[in-house]
């Protein structure tokens, strides 16, 4: 199998407007200063990681791009 590049180009683009998105709501919510920032950006980046490993899992069972 090979993935497309057009396939990579769109997975990326989905992936930055989501981040950009669910920071944009969670740093809404917090509204902390940037002394108490360090807790909420390594919550971030654990969520994210989560939220990267599902969200990949997801495109491994889309077909489209793949081509064998």
């Amino acid at each position: 199998m090979r993935v497309t590049k057009k396939r990579t180009f769109v997975k990326t683009a989905i992936y930055r407007v989501w981040i950009l998105i669910t920071s944009y709501i969670f740093l809404s919510i917090v509204g902390k200063s940037w002394s108490d920032s360090i807790l909420p950006t390594l919550t971030l980046n654990f969520l994210y990681s989560i939220g990267y490993y599902t969200y990949d899992r997801i495109w491994q069972n889309i077909k489209w791009g793949i081509k064998k």
